[in-house]
């Protein structure tokens, strides 16, 4: 199948499919994630998606009130004995002989057409068995009303043709029921190729251990302790196992009590095809890689600061410190003017970008966005962000070197040099007041008090106008690296952020359509 099949399915509208409903929201979400895929991943791996999803779509297009249940196994673990028990009567033949099933037989326990749905399923008129010739059957073995029981020929079986129509009935079921036998039951190539590719699908399978007859009492209990350990490590959780023999009738009753009352909860069509859409939808996001849809704030700032540190931008920020504290000594001074200073040249250093050390810090980001992305969503990402790399350092240089800046002292800081030098003679006065009055002899008391005020005060006096000066050079360096990283900001965020996000937005819709499909 190729392309738009699946969306013209979709729209057909199954009848259990109704507008609105979760399964068509997941349905339309793989759809429209596999047609945003297109041309970036495998199109072998989509069409088999789509054959997947359409699958899926053409079991909603039949009956809901039967259900499929499919008994697949390998050779000689018992599945034709199982579903001659599980029927009452020898329908499908067994024996040491193998292979023995061909063709997959069919027990329709209905009265109703099911024509449409034999047909869907591939089943030959010779090979469908209703349950009116099976009146004899005892009433044990009769089986809940709307099941059909399908035998399937053995997975590995030599026959290439028999192999495959297993494999295909296998897709179709709406259950599963998969049979091993004791000796068999840890091949790995059973695990493999059908248990772990089957592990989204608990709730639609059970695995059955047959010729439990054969194992003694006491290790049985082990042994499917062993098997349960073997379908976690496929990854199905909390795995549904039984012990049956079909030969001594061990187990039966609790399997037919299992099928019974799965067939007549009648939610076993949708449960698989919810688990199909989900293993598809699986299949495309691993291929497609995991990561951000955006681009972090945290890694912008990065980018920002690198590229700054390239234009000199922390360079000039200390050049316009220092300017700042010689002018505020200059303007402290008694003998200083009040006439504004530029930085001086110190701007035309950002015209001087370093190229490759902006250029490097790009990629740099554009490596972190594109680590866990598939090549065919990283490529278009990579691109956008780097296509244009030489036009994004002219426009830093341009705009970075059009930036002026003109310190501009507070209108106080001149009156620090005077409230500095009247600390200072009040200091000085207040000293000579005390030698006078230790000389003469007069009491000492006021002038000690009154000197250590003036010292206090004009220690207050230095402290704050230090801090003040310190907070202005702090003030006017800050100034520089607001404007310089205003100025990078927009150059980067269009240059650089823009084309990528363009990108991640498609990224991002297909992620939240495989996110619809999977939910």
């Amino acid at each position: 199948m190729t392309g738009r099949g699946l969306g013209a399915s979709i729209a057909a509208q199954p009848r259990t499919l109704t507008k609105g409903s979760r399964l068509e929201a997941r349905l339309s979400g793989l759809a429209a994630a596999v047609d945003a895929a297109r041309g970036r991943i495998d199109d072998d791996l989509l069409d088999d998606v789509q054959a997947s999803a359409a699958r899926a779509t053409g079991r909603l297009q039949l009956s809901a009130a039967h259900t499929v249940v499919a008994i697949a196994g390998s050779t000689g673990s018992g599945k034709s004995s199982i579903f001659n028990a599980l029927a009452g009567a020898t329908i499908s033949a067994s024996g040491a002989q193998r292979p023995t099933t061909s063709t997959a037989k069919a027990l329709l326990w209905s009265d109703d057409d099911l024509g449409e749905m034999l047909e869907w399923l591939g089943v030959r008129p010779d090979d469908q068995y209703r349950r009116s010739g099976l009146d004899s059957a005892p009433a044990k073995s009769r089986l809940p009303e709307g099941l059909v029981l399908l035998d399937l020929p053995d997975h590995d079986s030599i026959e290439v043709a028999h192999h495959r129509e297993a494999h295909r009935m296998v897709e179709l079921a709406d259950l599963l029921i998969w049979v091993v036998d004791p000796q068999k039951y840890a091949d790995a190539a059973i695990h493999r190729q059908f248990l772990r590719p089957l592990a989204g699908h608990r709730a639609v399978t059970l695995v059955v251990l047959n010729h439990i007859d054969t194992v003694p009492e006491e290790r049985r209990t082990g042994m499917l302790r062993d098997l349960r350990k073997l379908l976690v490590a496929d990854g199905i959780r909390d795995p549904r196992v039984l012990a049956t023999s079909a030969r001594e009738g061990i187990g039966m009753d609790d399997l037919r009590t299992a099928i019974r009352r799965r067939v007549e909860e009648k939610q076993n069509s949708a449960l698989r095809v919810e688990a199909d859409i989900r293993a598809a939808a699986s299949r495309v996001e691993e291929a497609s890689g995991d990561a951000p849809t955006s681009v972090p704030d945290v890694w912008i700032a990065d980018l920002e600061r690198r590229i700054g540190e390239a234009a000199g931008v922390t360079a000039l920020a200390e050049e316009t410190r220092r300017a700042a504290r010689a002018e505020a000594a200059r303007r402290t001074s008694l003998l200083g003017g009040g006439t504004r200073t530029p930085v001086g040249d110190g701007q035309r250093s950002l015209g001087a970008i370093d190229r490759r050390a902006a250029d490097t810090a790009v990629r740099s980001l554009v490596d972190n966005v594109c680590r866990d992305l598939a090549p065919a969503w990283a490529d278009p990402v990579r691109t956008a962000a780097t296509a244009r790399l030489g036009e994004t350092d002219d426009r830093l240089d341009a705009e970075l070197a059009a930036l002026r800046f003109e310190l501009r002292p507070p209108g106080w800081l001149p009156l620090l040099g005077p409230a500095r030098a009247v600390a200072a003679l009040g200091t000085v006065a207040t000293a000579g007041w005390l030698g006078v009055a230790a000389t003469s002899g007069a009491a000492l008391a006021v002038p000690v008090v009154a000197g250590a005020l003036v010292v206090l005060l004009g220690i207050a006096v230095l402290v704050m106008g230090r801090s003040a000066v310190d907070r202005y050079a702090a003030a006017e360096a800050g100034l520089v690296e607001d404007e310089c990283r205003r100025v990078i900001d927009r150059v980067v965020r269009g240059q650089v952020l823009a084309p990528m996000r363009t990108e991640l937005a498609s990224y991002a819709r297909f992620r939240r359509d495989l996110s619809a499909a999977k939910a």
